[in-house]
């Protein structure tokens, strides 16, 4: 049974434990979009969206993640205005737990990422471990996971220029995967300033032997009225080894509507 086939049966038991979660009313989500367009000299199409759904109830506890990024703009080409892909991800996640008390839980996590310029043609990775909630106050909630895993890579095709300008030298390097065993590391770390204000820092670190993967997303959410909120935030994506002419580091900033239920 491969990872792709392990995260989907993650996603199909938490989707029918939500169905449960929505007669119980035990569940908790979010969802958020962001799009920025320009025009004139400049134009461009932005867009990001997110969805989120958390399930707990007794000893059972689950969440699903969805997340996108697109962007595009408008370039000239050979006296031609056509758009250009700048940017373009997919993220999918799934966690089902077991939870011992209020504080300490068991967990199994999958992820997976279709990133198309990273130069992975996509990239999964299977993890358990331990949880618990540090802290878990009305204004302070800290918590942190760790355990053991796998991960599995594919890397893209790509162009060897061998160092010249002539094309008719460049030798096409096909797909290469790359798998490894690895330990992951996670924190959340909540902070409400006020009913209406809260800062939120998560911080994933993914290391093996080949590559250490580190995440840091930091956040500040302001509620509008109701259930709407802005939020306003900043990723950090850093892989100590990555393919050729692909840079080690990406940054996102965005600013989102988010609508929580």
């Amino acid at each position: 049974m491969n990872l792709k086939t392990v995260l989907i049966l993650l996603l199909i038991t938490l989707t029918a434990g939500m169905a449960t979660a929505e007669e119980a009313k035990n569940f908790t989500g979010s969802g958020e979009v962001g799009l920025l367009i320009t025009s004139g000299n400049s134009e461009t199409d932005s867009v990001n969206a997110k969805v989120g759904l958390k399930y707990e109830k007794d000893h059972l506890l689950g969440e699903i993640n969805m997340a996108t990024l697109y962007s595009s703009e408008e370039t000239e080409i050979d006296g031609k205005k056509e758009d250009k892909v700048s940017a373009e991800k997919y993220n999918y996640s799934a966690k089902v737990g077991y939870k011992f008390n209020e504080a300490n839980y068991i967990f199994i996590n999958g992820d997976y990422e279709d990133d198309r310029f990273s130069g992975y043609d996509y990239r999964t990775t299977f993890s358990t471990g331990y949880g618990r909630k540090v802290i878990a106050s009305d204004t302070i909630k800290f918590n942190i996971e760790i355990g053991p895993g796998y991960r599995y890579d594919q890397t893209n095709g790509y162009f060897d220029d061998k160092g010249d300008n002539d094309d008719s030298n460049d030798v096409f390097i096909g797909e290469k995967t790359e798998d490894e065993i690895i330990l992951r590391g996670y924190a959340m770390f909540n902070y409400k300033f006020s009913d209406a204000v809260s800062f939120q820092q998560d911080l994933t670190v993914v290391t093996g032997a080949d590559n250490t993967n580190t995440e840091s997303i930091s956040a500040l959410k302001s509620q509008i009225i109701g259930a709407l909120s802005m939020k306003a935030s900043f990723t950090i994506d850093n892989n100590t080894d990555v393919p050729s002419d692909t840079e080690k580091t990406d940054t996102e900033t965005a600013l989102t509507l988010v609508y929580d239920f």
